[in-house]
């Protein structure tokens, strides 16, 4: 049987046109593909720059210069980090801003001339204080540790043996009186065998002293203003290295007692069922004080003139007009005083517990005097002024420029206190 006859297939040969037809489609596809592939790589590329602009470059901005060295911003947030450790609170971040440059611009000048004073400081110190601390090996972290170690050693080398191996020093104790009148009678009282410390507990009305029952310890001759603390402006330093053993000073004045009291002085000028009271006062910073000007009131005085003179209220240069005070508003002392006052009504004199007034005598009286080693709150304060008064020479001679902005200070207390939400 003869086989069937299979038809070939006839493959025919393209034509010029549909060679060219192909070749325009293979080039459009190629250029479709390229331009596509130019788009992503164009897209990937502008959210990298963008990044790079949002994320990376601003951290890499110098944003302090110390001379020749140079401290980016990324820097100072790290600083910022480690110098606000177990602050969580927004506002107070907000403080640290021109305080941790300031640490960064000391720290390097610092550095630069630690050798100049014979200060050297080791690896091996700065690895046990980061550890004691319990912070990584950050260049910031490196850095702060050195400022550290070189102004405790400064302070160590150079501040303290300057100061003097013992000084003259008094032993002293003092109380504040309302008035002269009340300290002589109170010295008095001291010459006839009364105890000066119970008597200092019950009536000095400086808070210092009573809580301190009269005793203020040792004060150094020519550090004065050192120990007496927030008396370093008071009479008493004058008169500590004059003062007999155990003999009682005189009544010494002193303006910037403050006590938390005062005395007032008040007349109803006006009442109205609306507006209240309208009232003028002075202020007196004692009894016997208000007394007096009420008596001058009485016979006559003017207003306006004792008010200038003797109020300690800020109405004094307003002839003491504390304008309207409403009844039920104004639940202060004044306020309830004023509110059952007739009109043209003079009152007596009224202490008032809630206003702070300023005045009054110091009593003083020298226990020892001999020569004693410095105290160590003062040895400590001398020793930083020491060490304050070299760090701002250093910085007089170096050339320093802080580039931070307020906004780069801004974003800097939201990058760590995003650290401390973590």
């Amino acid at each position: 049987m003869a086989g069937k006859h299979r038809k070939e297939k006839v493959v025919k040969t393209p034509t010029r046109r549909q060679l060219s037809k192909w070749e325009k489609q293979k080039r459009l596809s190629r250029i479709v593909t390229i331009c596509a592939a130019v788009l992503v790589a164009a897209i990937v590329g502008v959210i990298g720059v963008g990044y790079y602009l949002e994320e990376v470059a601003p951290y890499q901005q110098t944003v302090i210069k110390v001379n020749d060295v140079s401290f980016d911003y990324d820097y100072y947030i790290k600083m910022y980090d480690i110098m606000t450790r177990g602050q969580d609170d927004k506002t107070m971040l907000t403080y640290y801003q021109d305080v941790v440059a300031n640490v960064i611009q000391q720290g390097e000048v610092l550095k630069e001339n630690a050798d100049s004073v014979g200060i050297t400081i080791t690896d091996e110190e700065i690895a046990r204080e980061l550890e004691t601390a319990g912070l990584d090996k950050s260049n910031a972290s490196i850095d702060l540790m050195r400022t550290r170690l070189i102004a405790q050693k400064y302070m160590q080398q150079v501040c303290l043996p300057k100061q003097p191996k013992t000084v003259e020093q008094s032993e002293v104790q003092a109380m504040a009186l309302e008035t002269e009148t009340m300290a002589l009678d109170r010295k008095s009282k001291l010459l006839l065998g009364e105890n000066f410390t119970a008597m200092a507990s019950m009536v000095s009305i400086d808070s210092t002293t009573q809580s301190k029952n009269g005793y203020l310890g040792w004060i150094p001759k020519g550090y004065e203003s050192y120990a007496l603390g927030s008396l370093k402006d008071s009479p008493v330093k004058d008169v500590i290295f004059e003062l007999p053993l155990k003999a009682v000073s005189d009544p010494l004045y002193d303006s910037n007692i403050s006590k938390a009291y005062g005395y007032w002085v008040l007349e109803v000028l006006e009442k109205d069922d609306t507006k209240g009271v309208h009232a003028r006062g002075i202020l007196c910073g004692s009894n016997e004080e208000a007394e007096m000007v009420r008596e001058k009131l009485k016979n006559g005085a003017s207003w306006e003139e004792m008010a200038k003179q003797y109020s300690q209220d800020a109405s004094k240069d307003s002839g003491g007009d504390l304008g309207w005070k409403v009844p039920g508003m104004d639940s202060t002392m004044l306020g309830r005083m004023l509110a059952a006052m007739e009109v043209e009504q003079l009152s007596d004199v009224i202490r008032d517990d809630t206003v702070s007034t300023r005045g009054g005598y110091w009593l003083v009286q020298v226990l020892n005097r001999e020569e004693r080693p410095l105290d160590k709150a003062t040895s400590e304060i001398l020793a930083d002024e020491c060490l304050s008064a070299w760090v701002e020479g250093l910085m007089k001679e170096a050339k320093v420029e802080n580039l931070l902005d307020q906004a780069q200070k801004d974003r800097a207390v939201d990058e760590v206190a995003k650290l401390r939400s973590r």
